[in-house]
């Protein structure tokens, strides 16, 4: 977490900030003494940043949480009362966040009470015990395209305290398609978006990010510490190399593709002996560039995911077309929100000490799903069919 400024710091490092102070994901978090609203008002509007302040509303719903009961008005209202008299007002509660990207500071609860207030309504799928073990859990995300959705449905359901995020890519417009993102922020590196997605939700959540990604160098240095990682990265000796350091350090593993669905739970932990990919690829991998077309790459990358033929016909269609009628690998946003769906609920499980076995195959809706095309439609209403319902 970052560390507590008073006034005086905000004001000095506003005045003269650093060269990459507009691209950092990293909040400010200040603390204001009794009767320095007007003079952090006054910090604010010489330098151009907007201040946003609902504490009144957060403490309104830290009291419901507290006393659930409408019949509860009075000691809602006392609680409330009683909480800031003992800071000495208002503006002296909680902490304020500074976003640098975007020149905007936020009056917050303070972190414990910001934590019971925004995980109140995991209860009880998620139980106040259940919490308290997840709030000590270190996770690790690799590659954060649909790793970043993972990453950000991780966060926001606190299945952590801390996360380690890793991506050297850079948000391209195409991109848009399926990454919560926008125009304005085409160009920054996905692990800065990534992080401030986070930031917003909650920025007490403790955050390492390795901008420059995931090497054989550093994979060490990201693995440490963590409780398990999430692995999206699309480079196959990485993947390969990311598997037998988890399975070093028995770290579970998690896997899903925005492709039907397609789940890979590794749980090293309490498998052991339990082979990299479950034993469908063996021995290292060519790098991507090793391949000489981007087909041959991707039919590469299918392999452990059941091979070309199984991934859909529609994604064989468009893969073919790589380089030739179409630039980019097919991905759509509801699958990978899907994907980080699977993720978010293995992960849980996984974390609190649930012994989920290992598991490799597709959760596919379509096939769960089941309808017919278009053309059948038209030719079962014509008469041209008869369906029976015996």
């Amino acid at each position: 977490m970052s560390p507590t400024l008073d006034l005086g710091e905000l004001a000095r490092r506003l005045a003269s900030p650093a060269p990459s102070a507009t691209c950092s994901w990293r909040p400010w978090i200040v603390r204001l003494r009794p009767g320095e609203a007007d003079r952090l008002r006054a910090v604010c509007r010489e330098h151009r940043v907007a201040v946003i302040d609902t504490i009144d509303r957060q403490l309104g719903e830290l009291a419901a949480v507290r006393w659930p009961s409408r019949s509860n008005d009075a000691e809602r209202r006392r609680f409330i009362d009683e909480l800031l008299s003992g800071h000495g007002g208002s503006e002296s509660y909680g902490n304020w966040i500074y976003l640098p990207w975007e020149e905007k500071i936020v009056h917050l609860l303070e972190r414990d009470d910001y934590y019971e207030v925004i995980t109140n309504r995991n209860l009880d799928k998620i139980t106040r015990e259940e919490m308290v073990s997840l709030r000590g859990k270190r996770i690790g995300v690799i590659g954060l395209s649909v790793g970043g959705e993972a990453a950000v449905t991780v966060a926001q359901e606190h299945l952590c305290g801390a996360m380690a995020l890793a991506d050297f890519d850079r948000l391209d417009l195409s991109n848009l398609n399926r990454l919560d993102a926008g125009f304005d922020e085409l160009g920054e590196k996905k692990s800065t978006i990534v992080a401030r997605r986070i930031v917003k939700i909650d920025p007490y959540l403790e955050l390492t990010v390795f901008e420059d990604g995931v090497t054989p160098t550093n994979l060490a240095a990201f693995l440490d510490g963590l409780d398990l990682v999430i692995d999206e990265c699309d480079d196959l000796q990485m993947k390969r190399e990311l598997r037998l350091r988890a399975k070093e350090r028995g770290l579970n593993l998690v896997f899903a593709a925005d492709e039907r669905g397609f789940l890979s739970v590794e749980p090293y932990a309490y498998q052991p002996d339990l082979p990299p990919f479950h034993g469908r690829i063996e021995g290292p991998q060519l790098g991507r560039d090793a391949f000489p077309t981007p087909l041959a790459f991707m039919k590469a990358l299918t392999e452990w995911m059941g091979g070309w033929d199984n991934i859909s016909q529609r994604s064989r269609r468009s893969l073919e077309r790589i380089g030739d009628t179409l630039c980019g690998y097919p991905q759509l946003a509801s699958e990978a929100r899907y994907a980080a769906g699977q993720i978010g609920n293995v992960v849980r499980r996984l974390l609190l000490g649930e012994r989920v076995e290992p598991f490799l195959g597709n959760l596919d809706l379509t096939d769960l799903v089941p309808s017919t095309a278009p053309s059948d439609q038209r030719t079962a209403h014509s008469g041209g069919s008869k369906v029976s319902g015996s």
